[in-house]
């Protein structure tokens, strides 16, 4: 039996549709056929930006091929990207065996609809301490849903609305479909009155309150906030002072901190200060609540506090009513501010009539990230965050960057803005998303989004929702998808631009860097970006500080390995200006040495590091070193990744001192299978018409001679699509060293082909694969000089793509005898 089904349906799958490869890997789930889903879902897990279901797929078929490990970290990854995924959950419900179970069960509770489900999932919360569930959906005209609960008691539901409250009192049901012997329940219908304003559900028992729900009006949208101001263009100094308004929840010291940070930046306001309004949404933290008393107490701030918690969206449209005039800022309690910040935002935003919102860079958001974007950087401390404020506030000074929309965790609202669209939408789920919505009105209405790249505040990030954002900003996103169908399209368009670049750039070459001696490592960002990566990996287990220079045509960009700066900073050598500020930029590197590992790396960053006396030590990563390297003095020595680079090097270059110096390799432990069913794994270094060329004779010939073999490529080729249409070839899409392992073990791999097109040396793919626990072939670039191990294929190096194909095919054929 080869490996997965029927080749005509190979043949016209079409491998590289996303939809297909989910169909086929579910169906072969519903046929038993295990190894053939798990095949099918991890290519579609690999060849694109994978969704949930996806991985559920595949945790399905690992899991049924006894695969738990694997299958249990498919879920994870699932559940990380959408903790809400019902399959998802549903596994780890019935899988797990630690406290991810409870996870699953909450995560079920109001979003699934089956009873057996529900009550395995009540029990488990019921096991773990809980004693009351809920789920309702919202409509115009009424709210339903149903109710658990263990306590010999009723429940009160009520809606308060704008004239009152509705309340009823729900009495159990013993035939209710999740009712048992521990657990009663029962459902509800809700009548809504029609309201321009919100309403809120609030459910509880005994006092105690178990759910509350804030509900968007369900006649027209309330209308915008008003103080009679458009456009205007008053003087600044007749201006309402900004009022910065601080949502609280959860977090005692990031809050503490966030405050104490906006309290010496109103001390220290040179022109006009602003007010602090927190708004105390019922936290459940005490410690927190005290605080924020005794600083109210004291007149430091000004404090609202909500005796229900209305969440983020509640809390903000509470405290916008109470403010008539002014600017707002809308600032998370997880973010550390910087002197000054409110001046320069306001600056940015009255710079322009036009102007609606200002956000600022930050190390956490999104396309405002600092130094990289789209990324989780570091939070720096204070000092750090206003040293980095400082810089930028020169380095960008008056700079405003044009955006699709801001982000809330720090998000300067013009007045005449606020009053032409109103407070935030009801229509979002807690948290996130409503202020893209918010600015996405606004453009609408003629206003712009800005970044002022001036000003960086630091933000922790998802401290008050923690795991549950994830499953926040999908079912937003579907709302505001939606509203605004193009705005994806155009955050994509915006990060292929990244307008943003120069003012990072700027930024990141003004601060002051590391004063530690550095490893300067010369790459390609096309070629041997892998190589130099995991170069950079030893010299940091080291303990040293590496930075590659990674070359993409004539220009030369910096990235720091431990995430510091520089990460965004270009070196061009087009004029004597640019190699002379390239020069200035390395010595502020404080360079220990250089080691090139591209092969043809650019002659004038070499001739410049010649000339700044930096010791260099060229790597044999490939079988030719360009002229800029071969023209070092010649008692420049050559280093060698492993032995057969060395004896590869000695061959090439006799007259050179070739030092040996071994790179640490994964280890990959594959079992020993035998008899039929075993498939021949190929690990190429990278996507190439001759590799292509080769499997495909490869595939035509062993289907022949040995058609109960398999091919299994571990990485990509140059059409997948076309080798897959030979029944006996399938590809997995793009992998790392540390996965291969897990990718190819399912196919029952007896032997692994890699190593077989140009030199290559040091590439974690190859040399992973070189030491793979099964028998290995590959081609020997060290003449023979380096002794195969007994059961690998060690071909010579100038045999033809004829001779080698014969070879490995003889090769298993002996083996497999």
């Amino acid at each position: 039996m080869t490996l997965g089904t029927a080749s005509d349906t190979q043949a016209r799958a079409g491998f590289g549709s996303h939809v297909k490869l989910e169909r086929m890997a579910a169906q072969a789930i519903r046929d038993e056929d295990f190894l053939a889903a798990f095949k099918y879902a991890d290519r579609r897990c690999r060849i694109g930006a994978s969704a949930a279901h996806c991985l559920v797929l595949r945790a399905e078929a690992n899991w049924r091929l006894k695969r738990m490990e694997a299958a249990m970290a498919d879920l994870a990854e699932a559940l990380l990207i959408d903790p809400s995924d019902l399959a998802a959950n549903r596994r780890m419900l019935a899988w797990a065996t630690d406290d991810r179970r409870q996870a699953a069960a909450a995560n079920l509770i109001g979003r699934d609809s089956n009873p057996v489900i529900l009550r395995a999932a009540i029990e488990e919360l019921r096991r773990a301490g809980d004693r009351h569930w809920t789920a309702c959906s919202v409509f115009d005209n009424h709210v339903t849903g149903w109710v658990a609960w263990t306590t010999p008691t009723t429940i009160e539901v009520s809606l308060a609305v704008e004239n009152g409250t509705l309340t009823n009192t729900l009495e159990p049901n013993s035939f209710h479909p999740l009712a048992g012997m521990e657990v009663q329940a029962t459902a509800f219908l809700v009548r809504r009155p029609p309201s321009r304003t919100p309403q809120t559900l609030i459910l509880a028992c005994d006092g105690e309150i178990v759910q509350v729900r804030r509900l968007a009006p369900n006649l027209s949208a309330p209308p915008g906030i008003r103080t009679g101001a458009r456009r205007s263009a008053a003087q600044r100094s007749e201006i309402t002072a900004p009022t910065v308004i601080v949502p609280v929840y959860r977090d005692v010291q990031a809050t503490l901190d966030c405050f104490d940070s906006l309290i010496k930046a109103r001390a220290s306001a040179e022109r006009q200060s602003f007010r602090i309004l927190a708004v105390d949404d019922a936290t459940p933290e005490p410690e927190l609540q005290r605080h924020l008393k005794e600083l109210a107490a004291a007149g430091t701030i000004d404090c609202l506090v909500n005796e229900i918690n209305l969440g983020f969206v509640g809390a903000i449209n509470r405290a916008l009513e109470t403010i008539p005039a002014g600017d707002i800022v809308l600032l998370n309690s997880d973010t550390v501010v910087p002197p000054g910040f409110v001046e320069r935002l306001a600056d940015a935003a009255h710079s322009a009539p036009d102007i609606g919102t200002v956000t600022p860079l930050s190390n956490n958001g999104d396309i405002f990230s600092f130094p990289t974007p789209n990324d989780l950087n570091p939070m720096q401390s204070y000092e750090s965050i206003v040293d980095i404020d400082r810089v930028a506030s020169i380095a960008n000074a008056g700079d405003v960057t044009d955006v699709p929309s801001g982000i809330g965790f720090c998000l300067y609202i013009k007045r005449d803005c606020l009053a032409a669209i109103g407070g935030l939408s009801d229509n979002f789920e807690r948290g996130y998303l409503e202020d893209v919505d918010l600015c996405l009105r606004a453009r609408a209405k003629g206003f712009r989004n800005v970044c002022a790249s001036s000003v960086y505040v630091g933000h922790h990030g998802s401290k008050s929702f923690r795991s549950e954002k994830r499953s926040l900003v999908l079912r937003n996103l579907d709302i505001l998808d939606q509203r605004f169908p193009d705005y994806r399209r155009e955050c994509r368009a915006f990060e292929a631009a990244d307008p943003l670049r120069p003012a990072r750039a700027r930024l990141d070459r003004t601060l002051s860097w590391s004063s530690e001696s550095s490893v300067l490592i010369l790459g390609n960002r096309r070629n041997v970006a892998a190589v130099a990566e995991e170069r950079a990996s030893h010299l940091r287990e080291r303990g040293e500080r590496a930075i590659l220079l990674l070359r993409e045509r004539n220009v030369v960009h910096l990235k720091a390995a431990d995430g510091s700066s520089p990460q965004t900073v270009q070196l061009s050598f087009d004029t004597e200006a640019a190699i002379a500020e390239a020069a200035d930029i390395m010595t502020r590197l404080h360079p220990a040495r250089v080691e090139i590992i591209e092969p043809n790396p650019l002659p004038e960053l070499v001739a410049l590091m010649r000339r700044l006396g930096l010791p260099i030590n060229p790597w044999v990563t490939s079988g030719d070193l360009g002229k800029a390297i071969i023209e070092l003095a010649d008692e420049t020595p050559f280093f060698a990744p492993g032995k057969a680079a060395r004896a590869f090097a000695k061959v090439c270059w006799p007259n050179r001192k070739i030092v040996l110096k071994d790179w640490p390799t994964l280890p990959l432990t594959l079992l020993q299978v035998r008899g039929e069913r075993q498939s021949l794994a190929i690990v190429p270094s990278a996507p190439s018409p001759a590799s292509f060329r080769l499997i495909r004779r490869l595939a035509q010939h062993l289907g022949r001679r040995e058609p109960s073999t398999s091919i299994i490529i571990a990485g990509t080729t140059t059409d997948d699509d076309r080798l897959m249409s030979h029944a006996n070839v399938f590809v997995t899409g793009a992998v790392t060293a540390g996965e291969i392992g897990d990718v190819i073990a399912p196919h029952r791999p007896g032997w692994l082909l890699t190593d077989f097109e140009e030199p290559t040396f040091g590439h974690p793919l190859i040399e992973t694969a070189r030491h793979a626990t099964i028998p290995v072939a590959y081609r020997d670039w060290s003449a023979g000089s380096v002794k195969p191990r007994k059961q690998d294929l060690a071909i010579p190096a100038d045999a033809d793509d004829r001779d080698l194909v014969d070879a490995v095919i003889e090769w298993i054929e002996r083996s497999g005898a």
